[in-house]
């Protein structure tokens, strides 16, 4: 057994259910004691490195590939009731056993997907022989009839394997219910109900960020799944309808004061989902403003805006990938103050 546990030892003991968070505390600062002729950066926390589990090793790959195999050996048999049961049986040994992440995010998404389907297989053949009044939405709404099963499968599993990755099965199969649902009793546009909807997968975020501000449990792993959703129905919906409402140069100056909101936004939670989610928007924005000042005719070549707008957009992310943690150390003594203040990941010194 090592002299010393590594962060990543501590964090699978948690998960695992071994030690709580704060025993997986106690355990890092004593492992840290005893050297302390080390530097001081040696044992320090990277709490703000928004780090998640992925892989545990390429062992996980392996895994998957033999996943991948016997999916495609179940799927050629034509009984899609028997893969999904195939799915759960190898998610009960390599998720809940093993804790193998890549394969529990395969297993998941094809449990979760072959059950959806089935249910559309079943209920339509039951359908076609009952004579029952279409007033009723969820027995002729084809989303719903696939949504619905979805977001149950993937309740059911994350309930069961507490894989974070499933958090976002569960939000994607529960907004379509919800466009399944508004489609049928209101006109209301898609980006509103999207952007609404993106703002209560954000909270259930910060809820999770908020339980967990130092990153070592699995919490952090369900909230970066969740900030990938929010951020993917928060900023395409909010910069859609900016150009929507406005055009020209007003509307690409709101769109990048909103992307320089995002990433204030993005520094202070320590979460670079929105800004990754809306940078095809920004490149718009930024080649819109480029393309009316810098317009030369020339066919052979790649127009000069557009080289220009993949430079600068390249070197912003660049720019905030490097310096980002020196811009976090400026950006957290604002909040000092505000009552949310503990909740927010600290700054690495």
């Amino acid at each position: 057994m090592p002299a010393t546990l590594s962060p990543d030892d501590l964090k699978s003991a948690v998960e695992a259910g071994v030690i709580d968070a704060a025993q997986a505390e106690k355990l890092k600062a004593m492992s840290a004691a005893p050297n302390a002729s080390a530097p001081a950066y040696a044992d320090a926390p990277l709490a703000d490195e928004e780090r998640f589990r992925f892989l545990n090793g390429f062992n996980d790959v392996f895994l998957t590939i033999g996943v991948l195999l016997i999916a495609a050996a179940a799927f050629a048999t034509g009984f899609l009731m028997l893969a999904a049961v195939i799915f759960w049986v190898l998610s009960e040994i390599l998720v809940r056993r093993l804790r193998a992440v890549l394969p529990g995010i395969v297993l998941s998404s094809l449990f979760v997907a072959t059950t959806a389907i089935t249910f559309q297989y079943y209920w339509y053949g039951i359908r076609t022989h009952w004579d029952i009044s279409s007033a009723f939405a969820f027995w002729t709404n084809l989303t719903l009839n696939l949504s619905l099963p979805a977001l149950v499968a993937s309740l059911i599993y994350y309930l069961r394997f507490r894989l974070p990755y499933a958090l976002a099965l569960i939000a994607f199969s529960a907004y379509i219910g919800v466009i399944g649902t508004l489609e049928r009793v209101s006109g209301m546009s898609h980006s509103v109900v999207a952007l609404a909807y993106g703002l209560v997968v954000l909270t259930a975020a910060l809820f999770f960020d908020a339980r967990d501000p130092k990153r070592v449990t699995r919490l952090s792993d369900c909230a970066f799944w969740l900030h990938i959703v929010a951020a993917f129905f928060v900023t395409s919906p909010l910069i859609n309808l900016i150009t929507q409402s406005t055009n020209g140069a007003m509307a690409s100056a709101l769109v990048l004061l909103t992307v320089f909101l995002f990433a204030i936004f993005a520094l202070a939670i320590d979460r670079r989902a929105l800004l990754v989610s809306s940078l095809a928007s920004f490149t718009y924005a930024v080649y819109s403003i480029l393309s009316g000042g810098l317009a030369w005719s020339r066919s052979d070549y790649t127009q000069p805006s557009f080289t220009l707008t993949l430079a600068l957009v390249g070197g912003f992310v660049l720019i905030l990938g490097v310096f980002w943690h020196p811009l976090r150390q400026r950006l957290m003594p604002l909040f000092q103050n505000m009552p949310f203040a503990h909740y927010l990941p600290p700054a690495r010194q």
